[in-house]
């Protein structure tokens, strides 16, 4: 069955944005598009996607699904791609499918012998390192998504003696780091590979189809990945434990309105 997806992912320094018509395991990719948007992904990931499809000659109103990176990687930027999908994929009433950042990384190098180092950028002076061994266009992840020091996470690769080939915006920070702790048994990709491509996310949709891991489709379901708690949230905690529970005076005449909801906004598709 052929399907029309839209891919994106703003878990990084870019915006990636894609169109596919996905049949079986074809695929013809109507539409890529990587542009730099640092601090400017809520602006531009819904307007890419529009002038995607208009350029095809399609609306929203003919995709299938919508596939979208959830991360890990920049807080802000996971959050944005995620909400956004699924404001999209909700309003249209598609499934919404999410697959890995790092995955769709991975994928872009499958039909390459070798074994991956995927070093994502996690700010605060760590990393998020995952190894892949690709090959035959298949791509087979080594570990979970976690986070780590730059450089425990440079010597535990060393430990294995195999040569590796690094990937990933983190290494723009810390190459030196990896390479020095590897000693010669590593090489570097070139820089425009570190990042997620929209081919790489249709790619990831794909491999996770065929192993069952695709999930309901349900937006609501989809969760971004961020493997720690952010900075707010940690200050928050912190404050929770410092400061003795007060209960408000009351004030007479007033009422305490619900939460409003998290709004994501910045272009929408017509």
């Amino acid at each position: 069955m052929s399907m029309l997806l839209l891919a994106l992912d703003t878990a990084t320094e870019v915006t990636s944005v894609g169109l596919a018509r996905v049949e079986g395991d074809g695929v013809d990719l109507l539409g890529s598009e990587v542009v730099d948007a640092h601090r400017a992904a809520l602006s531009r990931v819904l307007p890419m996607a529009a002038a995607m499809l208009s350029s095809a000659g399609l609306t929203v109103g003919d995709l299938d699904g919508v596939v979208v990176g959830r991360g890990p990687g920049s807080f802000t930027g996971v959050r944005i791609g995620v909400a956004s999908a699924k404001g999209l994929a909700q309003g249209l009433g598609v499934p919404l499918w999410a697959v890995g950042t790092l995955d769709a990384i991975a994928q872009g190098f499958a039909d390459r012998d070798v074994t991956l180092a995927v070093v994502g950028d996690a700010m605060r002076g760590e990393v998020f390192p995952t190894l892949f061994r690709c090959g035959g266009g298949r791509v087979v992840r080594l570990g979970e998504d976690h986070v780590s020091k730059p450089q425990p996470a440079a010597l535990e690769w060393a430990e294995l003696n195999t040569p590796l080939l690094l990937a990933g915006n983190g290494l723009r920070k810390y190459a030196s780091v990896f390479l020095d702790a590897l000693e010669g048994n590593a090489d570097v990709a070139q820089e425009a590979s570190w990042v997620p491509s929209p081919g790489g996310l249709i790619a990831a949709w794909i491999a996770a189809r065929d192993a069952d891991e695709l999930g309901d489709g349900v937006a609501g379901t989809v969760l971004p990945l961020y493997t720690r708690v952010s900075d707010a949230e940690e200050n928050a905690d912190a404050c929770t434990r410092a400061e003795p529970m007060r209960s408000p005076a009351p004030t007479a005449g007033t009422t305490t309105p619900d939460a409003a909801p998290d709004v994501v906004s910045g272009g929408g598709l017509q």
